[in-house]
């Protein structure tokens, strides 16, 4: 445009040229009338080259639009090079998702679904196309699933359930379902699906379910039988301790009335009735262990600890108790009773006891000292197993010991054996164990 503009000025320069040459002649005529077509062609001159230049400066403005808009373009096709990417990436995620993941109406209609999606219903994606996905619900799920889709289509947000999808090449698959809905306030809304497979996971709680009826039909029977035994043993233990009452009579008047041998047999028969009957003692304590709850209260330790001296008159013991509350239960005065025992029995006709209690850092430490001959240090670290007897072991014995540990770990605390002299394990041992003081 701009050069066609300019050969048209060149054409007028050249008329303007032509004119000015018989401009002479004619001024001398018509002086005044060519003065002003000289004007008025001069005038028209200066608008034209005004004119000229002004479409130079459109024709630049226009120049950089043009480019701008090239630039504009090549953006956009990056833009939508980009787009494409994105979408392809996004197909490609959405193709390969281990879920399945399906879009259909608001009638359950399919409008596009995944691969995983074509695995769990068995069907290639194409025969999808146009087929409501109620068609591959089993039976027994399809009154659940039309109640959600009905609330999907009224808007409710996100659903989550469980369903089973039947299709025709395989057995039945249980999924779990989330349920949306997409531009509820459009008017062609859409509902987006999530359908993972939990088929394993069903099964595997099935199972679960069966063993544990299992279990509850067998710890049922279990019950059963504990109960049956404890009433066995309850007449066991009844009847045996009545027999050890009687027996334990007659075997004290034989060790007054024999002498000699037969004297000698008399006492090693009362010292086994003695022991039976220990032994007995010992199940019931540990039939209240397992019977009692594990709660504990406070317990007047300078109590426990003077009734259970008081069970032992004829031993010699020293006490340096003190007035206070310990954390624990009705069982505590068996700790005592076995410490005790086991002190008198096997410390000889002279043994000397001594109890000690110290309070140390919100505990108490009580320590059950005598003047027999002591634990060896090879026995020390088994004495509170099960059936063992320090230096002897015996079947069904042994338990005294087993059972002081079980119940101070119950109350908290822990128990050990020292030699009473450091050092001299020869000169006697030292129980000692812990409890929980109340604050």
């Amino acid at each position: 445009m701009e050069d066609e503009y300019s050969r048209t000025i060149e054409v007028l320069r050249r008329e303007n040229a032509a004119l000015q040459e018989g401009a002479e002649d004619y001024r001398d005529i018509h002086g005044h009338e060519y003065q002003e077509a000289l004007d008025r062609a001069q005038t028209y001159a200066e608008e034209l080259t005004a004119a000229n230049e002004e479409l130079h400066l459109t024709n630049e403005e226009l120049h950089q639009i043009n480019e701008t808009l090239n630039a504009q373009r090549d953006e956009l096709i990056a833009a939508r090079e980009k787009a494409e990417k994105e979408r392809r990436r996004y197909y490609d995620l959405f193709d390969a998702a281990p879920d399945g993941y399906l879009m259909t109406d608001r009638n359950g209609t399919r409008l596009e679904a995944n691969q995983a999606m074509q695995s769990l219903l068995a069907v290639h994606r194409e025969s999808l196309k146009t087929r409501n996905l109620v068609h591959f619900v089993a039976e027994g799920s399809r009154g659940e699933f039309r109640i959600r889709l009905a609330r999907a289509a009224d808007g409710t947000p996100q659903q989550d359930f469980e369903l089973q999808l039947q299709s025709l090449e395989r057995e039945p698959v249980y999924v779990s379902v989330s349920i949306a809905s997409e531009h509820p306030e459009a008017d062609v809304a859409s509902l987006r699906w999530i359908v993972r497979d939990i088929t394993e996971r069903k099964r595997a709680e099935e199972a679960l379910a069966r063993r544990t009826d299992d279990l509850v039909r067998l710890n049922r029977e279990v019950e059963a039988a504990r109960d049956e035994a404890n009433t066995y043993l309850d007449i066991m233990t009844h009847d045996v301790r009545n027999a050890n009452n009687v027996s334990s009579m007659y075997a004290d008047l034989m060790v007054e009335l024999l002498s000699g041998d037969l004297w000698l047999h008399a006492r090693k028969l009362r010292d086994s009735i003695q022991r039976s009957s220990e032994i007995l003692r010992n199940v019931a304590t540990i039939r209240r262990l397992r019977q009692e709850s594990d709660r504990l209260v406070p317990v007047n330790l300078d109590a426990v600890v003077k009734e259970e001296i008081g069970n032992f008159a004829g031993a010699s013991i020293e006490c340096d108790s003190q007035k206070v509350d310990v954390l624990a239960d009705g069982l505590l005065p068996v700790v005592f009773t076995n410490l005790l025992g086991n002190a008198v029995k096997f410390g000889g006709p002279d043994v000397e006891i001594a109890i000690r209690v110290e309070g140390q850092n919100g505990k108490v430490l009580i320590s059950v000292e005598d003047t027999g001959p002591g634990v060896p240090d090879e026995v020390k670290r088994l004495l509170f197993q099960r059936f063992e007897r320090g230096m002897a072991r015996g079947s069904g014995e042994g338990l005294g010991l087993y059972i002081v540990r079980t119940l101070v770990e119950r109350y908290g605390g822990k128990v050990w054996v020292d030699d009473r002299v450091p050092g001299r394990p020869e000169e006697g041992a030292a129980f000692r164990f812990t409890l929980r003081k109340v604050a």
